[in-house]
């Protein structure tokens, strides 16, 4: 289902949570039935009790320092379902990250997998992904297992490399699936 964050603050009261300006969407939208609206991995959702939410559409490289640009931008908003995976081992593995560093790590255990760019529907349909997608991205593949990096926040964080990159990746050790509710 696919709305913007104006509709979605206007008919809803917001439980925020994820990247700073994200997670000050909570501020706003308080009429309607409670709805999740998260940048977290789908993977911390289900372990928070939390099945179905709500996701912003972020273009790529676009940095919101807080929730009055988001909602300035009325960026699109899609609802999704998330569930557990059992037999994601089953499936071709790939990778999928812009950065080098979590690439090699990434490599390290799965040396078989390829690394994809650019990524399209089409190029992970049935495929174990393994990294960082946006949900829109991540409801095309079979499986997905995600790459987090703690506290990580665009506004602030740059590119994170050596001990500090070791220190506060986390590969999660769930994969799930997530269908975007029409």
């Amino acid at each position: 289902m696919i709305t913007t964050i104006k509709e979605l603050i206007a008919n809803h009261d917001i439980i925020a949570s994820g990247f700073p300006a994200i997670a000050d969407l909570s501020n706003y939208g308080t009429k309607g039935t409670p709805v999740h609206l998260t940048s977290l991995a789908p993977t911390i959702l289900l372990e928070q009790g939390i099945s179905e939410y709500y996701a912003l559409e972020l273009p790529r490289n676009t940095v919101f320092n807080n929730a009055e640009e988001i909602i300035a931008a009325d960026l699109p908003v899609r609802k999704y379902c998330v569930s557990k995976v059992d037999n994601a081992a089953e499936l071709d593995a790939v990778i999928v990250s812009r950065h080098q560093g979590t690439v090699n790590i990434l490599k390290e255990q799965y040396p078989d997998a390829p690394v994809l760019e650019n990524i399209m529907p089409a190029d992970i349909k049935g495929k174990h992904v393994v990294g960082t997608l946006p949900p829109h991205l991540i409801s095309s593949a079979g499986a997905y297992t995600p790459v987090t990096i703690k506290g990580f926040n665009y506004a602030v964080d740059g590119d994170l490399s050596g001990q500090e990159l070791l220190d506060r990746m986390v590969i999660s050790n769930q994969a799930i699936k997530l269908v975007e509710v029409n």
